[in-house]
């Protein structure tokens, strides 16, 4: 008996579509996407579903680059879905569906399961169902942003508060004042945190404000997040989701994921004003942006 490789079995399904194929998997590779376009007709619609979370960037598992590849190819649409575990290859009615990701190990490394199936099957048609309920369009801005992202999070072994200093106080107006003089008597808890705050930045005495300023900047931009965000020249928008794996790395019983960026957001915006704004919408984000005066 002679067995084909899973990639080899999709590039058949995909060779006899006559109107559409869809690849949906969470992890999809530049090139073993491209094995499987080069199978399709120009003429027929090609739908892509995937996922980008920025640790599985970093880890290599994946690549947002395939919108560069799509967009190439035209005639076909590319969204994300960022709860996707299903892997399906369709091609009209027909469809391959099991464990296979679009990856060159998944289509002839790993151990794998692919079976043969039908979009009218009720598992596959409730699966389609909901990723059209919760699919959103990506686009050029969205994958260099994932990039991004992904790039800083190999430093997430120093996003440490014993390594990399990390503001806890969620008010950091009053931080020149309270560094030049810290006043006596009652203190309120965002007061003692900002306190606590400045104390672990170990700023050096007698400092102007400006001085004071560009030493508050200098720790800031050490924070992989923040030093990612300020290296991008485009106008991008990240939210506390896409940071949620490097701030999960800091939070604690006292101080939740949430605690932790809206701090890092009040924090940003007050010592970049010109680089970066808040923006919210439905939720909390930071803009980076070139402000206009």
């Amino acid at each position: 008996m002679t067995f084909s490789s899973h990639g080899h079995r999709i590039r058949e399904l995909f060779s006899a579509a006559k109107e559409s194929v869809a690849i949906i998997a969470p992890f999809i590779k530049i090139g073993a996407l491209c094995s499987l376009t080069e199978a399709v007709e120009p003429y027929i619609h090609l739908r892509c579903v995937t996922r980008w979370l920025p640790e599985e960037v970093a880890e290599g598992v994946t690549d947002p680059a395939i919108i560069y590849e799509l967009q190439k190819r035209g005639n076909y649409r590319l969204t994300i879905v960022d709860n996707l575990h299903a892997k399906i290859y369709i091609a009209d009615n027909r469809c391959l569906a099991g464990s296979v990701n679009t990856t060159n190990k998944g289509f002839d490394d790993n151990i794998e399961v692919l079976l043969e199936s039908s979009i009218n099957e009720p598992d596959i048609r409730n699966a389609l169902s909901k990723i059209d309920e919760t699919e959103k369009i990506a686009t050029i801005e969205m994958a260099e942003k994932i990039m991004m992202l992904a790039t800083s999070l190999p430093q997430q072994y120093l996003f440490d508060v014993t390594k990399v200093w990390f503001p806890l106080s969620n008010k950091p107006d009053g931080a020149f004042k309270f560094y030049s003089n810290i006043p006596e008597g009652y203190l309120s808890e965002p007061e003692r945190l900002l306190i606590a705050d400045l104390e672990r930045a170990n700023i050096p005495p007698g400092l102007s404000e400006s001085e004071f300023r560009f030493e508050i900047c200098s720790l800031l931009s050490e924070i992989p997040l923040v030093d990612a965000l300020l290296d991008v020249t485009k106008d991008i928008t990240i939210t506390q989701s896409d940071a949620h794996a490097q701030l999960d790395l800091l939070s604690n019983e006292a101080f939740s994921v949430n605690d932790l960026w809206r701090s890092l957001v009040n924090w940003v915006v007050c010592f970049f004003p010109d680089q970066v704004m808040r923006q919210e919408i439905s939720e909390v984000a930071l803009r980076r942006a070139r402000l206009i005066r």
